[in-house]
């Protein structure tokens, strides 16, 4: 199961339908979109369920939640048999966290957003994921989370202006 990653797309502070064309270009064929936070409008979410469907975590600032689409974080998400933590940020410094405790069940992946840079990492056996972000970065970014296929994988995908 391939699972598009996006967070931090602060579409009211960008050129959103240029961004969203770079989104849906680099995230298209994928089955799952996990977004983690910082949209402004429900219209994100419009916009990459006609891509994939959409399951999204909210930073405080966000649209108020809708459950099953739109949610207080953290969550986990079950796909293909992987338990997927998805949250807006985790603890600083993130790395010796107890995932099972802060997702609440023991967790393969962690998704998060939130600061803008893309990671890869690995955290005692966590696969830690932030897509970064495909509008306010250096270096803009999305994400690509492979799982059901043996030990989770994941790849950090540019999406230049």
């Amino acid at each position: 199961m391939r699972i598009g990653l996006v967070s931090d797309t602060h579409d009211n502070l960008c050129d959103w339908p240029t961004v969203r064309a770079r989104v849906s270009k680099a995230l298209a064929g994928v089955d799952l979109i996990v977004a983690c936070g910082d949209l402004s409008t429900l219209r994100v979410l419009d916009d990459l369920e006609a891509v994939a469907p959409v399951r999204a975590t909210r930073n405080t600032d966000d649209p108020e939640p809708i459950p099953g689409r739109l949610e207080d974080g953290p969550i986990v998400i079950d796909a293909d048999g992987t338990p997927i933590g998805v949250t807006f940020s985790v603890p600083d410094p993130r790395a010796g966290t107890d995932w099972g405790q802060f997702f609440g069940r023991p967790v393969e992946v962690v998704v998060f957003g939130g600061t803008h840079e893309p990671v890869i990492e690995d955290d005692g056996g966590v696969l830690l994921v932030n897509p970064g972000s495909p509008s306010l970065a250096a270096e803009l970014t999305v994400g690509e989370l492979v799982v059901g296929d043996g030990a989770p994988r994941a790849r950090i995908i540019d999406v230049p202006a």
